[in-house]
């Protein structure tokens, strides 16, 4: 190595900055938008006790498909960091479709604090968590990572009508907004003062500082009307799903709908539908062994989703429109129709309640009561959606 010229060498004192805490699923802060064509870097600290959350989302400008097949299909250049099930993970796009980097060997909503480093440098780079470094490669040539919007720490604004959310990103096409705390955030070797953003932005459910956790929450017992409570980064969690009520208590009583076998609700949803990942529940009484309680229909593509009572028993069965994606090929291997079968011992006559949940199992997969969780992977591609409920 060869110096030429004066090179002064000192270090830079960087103020101490405040951590903040995200309260709430919905509560963000908006960045400037991060120029990262050609390189870049992320480095942040985080603590959470809670296992999923949206923690930084960034996309570009929306390009359309080249597959003729599949011309309404949009998609973008995107880089997210996320927490699924407890685990951190990397996602990013530069125009030739997605990767997702498993950043985590174990668990890290624990509640101690953890740091995140992430390096880009062309298709190429690491994210490092605790010193633990977990490379990546990008797909395709491209070396630019295009972002064209601003850059969300924590979660995403409500009014999401200009946003894009690729489909790999299931905490952003869940609502998943992140709750704990995070500090010392920097962007391209700059500190931000993110506490600050907050105050210009009257951010709400964000705190300017970063408690230790308070105890139990779920110990006064805050879920009303057979709720289950769970505990959250010093707040709860109420699970309403199989109590018909709503609210962050259960407090509310859910609308009830009746239907004789002849009628039905459909419900035309606004634009085009590509997700992996949907949770869907509701609750349902009737002396009838047979009947369609919902079902998905679209004009352009044979993907569906029907539940029904079948001899008394729940079926759920998913096709993923194996024709024009090619099941038989090697690497669709999994994605042919599935059939899963609820098998529930008490009388059609008891409310029973269903949580639908998008992962991926094998075929016969059954629950065995009302508190269980019934599992499916749900692609809809390409497809104007309309939901019938009763028919």
């Amino acid at each position: 190595m060869k110096i030429h010229g004066m090179v002064a060498f000192k270090c830079e004192n960087v103020a101490t900055l405040d951590p903040i805490t995200f309260e709430t699923p919905e509560s963000f802060i908006s960045l400037p938008k991060w120029n990262a064509k050609k390189t870049g870097s992320i480095s942040f600290d985080f603590r959470t006790t809670e296992p999923n959350g949206l923690i930084l989302f960034s996309h570009g400008k929306p390009r359309h498909q080249k597959d003729a097949k599949n011309p309404r299909i949009v998609k973008v250049d995107f880089f997210a960091i996320e927490m699924l099930d407890g685990h951190l993970y990397l996602l990013l796009d530069m125009g030739s479709g997605a990767i997702k980097t498993k950043a985590t060997q174990k668990k890290v909503n624990d509640g101690d604090w953890y740091h995140v480093d992430f390096q880009r440098d062309g298709r190429s780079g690491t994210i490092t968590i605790n010193s633990k470094r977990s490379p990546y490669m990008a797909h395709g040539e491209s070396e630019i990572l295009d972002l064209d919007d601003d850059l969300y720490l924590g979660g995403l604004p409500e009014n999401k009508a200009a946003l894009i959310f690729p489909t790999e990103v299931w905490t952003a096409l869940l609502n998943y907004g992140y709750v704990g705390c995070i500090r010392d955030l920097f962007i391209d070797g700059q500190s931000k003062d993110i506490r600050r953003m907050a105050e210009v932005q009257n951010a709400a459910g964000v705190k300017p500082s970063c408690a230790k956790e308070l105890p139990k929450q779920c110990l006064s017992d805050p879920c009303r009307n057979s709720g289950i409570c769970r505990e959250g980064w010093n707040r709860y969690i109420c699970d309403c799903s199989g109590s018909g009520f709503l609210g962050r208590s259960c407090e509310k009583e859910a609308t009830i709908l009746s239907y004789d076998g002849s009628k039905f609700m459909k419900i035309q949803l606004p634009v085009v539908m590509h997700t992996e990942a949907e949770d869907v529940s509701l609750r349902f009484v009737s002396q009838r062994a047979y009947g369609i309680l919902m079902a998905t229909t679209s004009r352009d593509s044979a993907d569906t989703l029907r539940l029904e009572l079948d001899g008394g028993r729940v079926k759920l069965t998913v096709n993923l429109d194996c024709i024009r994606i090619n099941c038989n090929n090697i690497q669709m291997r999994g994605y042919d129709p599935k059939t899963l079968t609820c098998v529930w011992g008490g009388t059609v006559a008891q409310w029973l309640a269903l949580l639908l949940h998008s992962s991926r199992v094998p075929e016969g997969q059954a629950i065995k009561d009302e508190n269980d969780a019934l599992y499916f992977v749900y692609k809809l591609i390409n497809a104007i959606i309309q939901l019938v409920v009763g028919g």
